[in-house]
């Protein structure tokens, strides 16, 4: 069975998620332009979220959301 699509944005309805941790903001910034290179559509490119979290995410055609992400600790943040 295929997921539904949103009729409002034409998207897969999204059913799981996974986010793979990387060590920098700047590893994540590469792995999307590398994504967006092979072709994939970014949700949205790397961004950092109020909290920290360096994030970007695309949605697969059978609706899992992927993520590239870091998270420093407010620890990491002071050594860098």
């Amino acid at each position: 069975m295929s997921p539904a699509l949103r009729f409002d944005t034409g998207l897969v309805v999204p059913q799981a998620s996974i986010e793979f941790e990387v060590a920098n903001a700047e590893a994540v910034a590469s792995a999307g332009a590398e994504l967006e290179l092979a072709g994939f559509e970014l949700l949205h490119p790397a961004r950092t979220e109020p909290w920290g979290q360096t994030v970007a995410r695309l949605l697969t055609s059978d609706g899992l959301i992927l993520g590239i992400s870091c998270a420093l600790s407010p620890h990491e943040e002071e050594q860098a």
